[in-house]
């Protein structure tokens, strides 16, 4: 009976210091790898106070010289095409991240706010310089440059014309705009 009971304990003392050391292990090699420096995410954001969902997606580049020389015409910059063509190169390769914002309730529109980072491939230092070569000047523009820092650019899709269907629903977007634009900060 003893030697029962004394095997039952040695194995509990053995089981358990396994579990004890593999549970200690664990937490040096989460601490290693925090101290090796994983990527923040580049944007931050706040969605307190509005039912919403985030989806996070990448695409290339999405613009052409020949659209980028459209853009600044309206906006009456008149920049050359070669000006703009080399402005794309700068940009070659590049990936944009692409942060959808959805309203979680009835709407009367998408309800979608829509936030792009593109990396700042053209070491723009001031939000005038950026907007200079990437503004919209019609309402209703999918990409409005709106903040930037050393290795970001941010722009905002517009929530629409303003029109409303008298159905009483909100405007999804612009509620979700409302409370996370505010709160958008680079990293």
């Amino acid at each position: 009976m003893w030697v029962i009971a004394l095997a039952v304990i040695i194995t509990a003392i053995v089981v358990g210091g396994g579990v004890y050391w593999w549970q200690q292990s664990k937490v040096v090699q989460t601490d290693t790898t925090a101290d090796k420096g994983e990527l923040k995410e580049p944007l931050a954001y706040s969605t307190s106070g509005v039912s919403v969902s985030v989806s996070k997606e990448t695409a290339s580049f999405p613009y052409s010289a020949y659209q980028l020389v459209l853009m600044a015409e309206e906006c009456g910059n008149n920049q050359t095409s070669t000006y703009f063509s080399n402005l794309v190169s700068k940009f070659s390769g590049a990936t944009r991240t692409v942060y959808n914002f959805t309203y979680q309730g009835e709407t009367q529109d998408s309800g979608v706010f829509v936030v792009t980072l593109l990396p700042n491939k053209a070491g723009y230092s001031s939000l005038d310089e950026f907007k200079k070569d990437f503004d919209q000047c019609a309402a209703g523009g999918d990409a409005y440059p709106t903040m930037l820092n050393d290795n970001w650019l941010l722009f905002v899709k517009a929530c629409g014309t303003g029109f409303d269907d008298g159905s009483g629903k909100p405007h999804g977007c612009q509620e979700v705009r409302d409370v996370v634009e505010p709160t958008l900060k680079l990293n």
